[in-house]
């Protein structure tokens, strides 16, 4: 009887365990740009002024020029069009790989987003901070 019969089909199963763990921060680890924006206006825009539009187009197209870096050492970057850094920081990712959690190195915020959405190709978060969630979709750069 070859030991290695019993013992070939742990060490391939606990290497396909191990490798299917953190698929999440696989698919994150890389330079996002911010695509589109959603829900930034209000739903009920009979009530927004002529400013608050304007003020909501700049703000929409400042989040598109945002470019979001995360590494393997659970830091982060983002930069902005001309790959300035604005904040840096470290990140975590929720143990049911639900939730990213953005923590800047100033401390003075920290944000949490749902993952919506992930892959090679595709990231999609929801920030529900705000009466309507805020809606952010990044294609890899």
């Amino acid at each position: 009887m070859n030991p290695l019969k019993h013992i070939l089909p742990v060490v391939v199963s606990v290497v396909f365990l191990i490798s299917c763990q953190n698929k999440t921060k696989n698919y994150l680890v890389k330079k996002w740009d911010c695509v589109q924006v959603e829900n930034l206006v209000p739903l009920d825009k009979n009530f927004i002024s002529k400013e608050d539009s304007a003020k909501a187009l700049q703000i929409e197209a400042a989040l598109k020029s945002l470019s979001w870096t995360f590494t393997n050492d659970n830091t982060y970057y983002c930069s902005t069009l001309g790959n300035k850094i604005t904040v840096h920081g470290i990140y975590e990712i929720s143990e049911d790989e639900k939730m990213l959690t953005l923590t800047p190195l100033s401390k003075n915020t920290v944000n949490t987003y749902s993952i919506t959405s992930i892959s090679a190709f595709e990231l999609t978060l929801t920030n529900s901070s705000t009466a309507v969630p805020l809606i952010l979709h990044f294609s890899p750069n």
